[in-house]
């Protein structure tokens, strides 16, 4: 990547980073569109648009992340994420379903799915995943007790 494009997305975060949305997306549009499409610039503008709340773009971005490269389940929750805000709590369930089958032991994954399933009133399910992420990685247990989704959940989990 030319060191131009570098700095301009220096800058950009920057700009992200001080929650001066606007300024980094102008920093990002003095880059070509093919220096754009490089993961580096995809992955500042996924959390560009995450921090900015653009859903939709979100989205797009993550899901171009995710073709390229399944073996990364950070862009499988990326994408579940931003589809939960712009699309539906089912449409993101799907996409980390279609993840769990490449990511069986990525507890943040099994987590989101806990949320998802105590949101949509599956209690069990939602035991069962956030049990499993909890045995995968113990941070989850604090991380489940305050996670608003799972609210429900809280006295099982203690």
């Amino acid at each position: 990547m030319p060191l131009k494009t570098e700095v301009l997305l220096r800058y950009a975060n920057g700009y992200r980073i001080l929650g001066m949305f606007e300024d980094a997306e102008e920093e990002l549009a003095k880059i070509p569109p093919e220096e754009l499409e490089h993961d580096h610039a995809l992955t500042l503008q996924l959390a560009l648009f995450q921090d900015s709340e653009k859903w939709d773009s979100m989205q797009e971005v993550a899901s171009l992340l995710r073709e390229r490269h399944p073996d990364n389940s950070d862009w499988w929750i990326a994408e579940a994420f931003a589809t939960r805000r712009c699309g539906s709590l089912d449409e993101a369930r799907k996409v980390l379903l279609e993840g769990e089958g490449i990511h069986p032991e990525e507890p943040c994954l099994l987590f989101n799915l806990g949320c998802y399933a105590c949101v949509s009133g599956d209690l069990e399910e939602a035991l069962v995943r956030v049990r499993s992420a909890i045995a995968l990685d113990p941070k989850y247990r604090a991380l489940a007790l305050e996670d608003e989704d799972l609210l429900l959940l809280r006295d099982e989990l203690r």
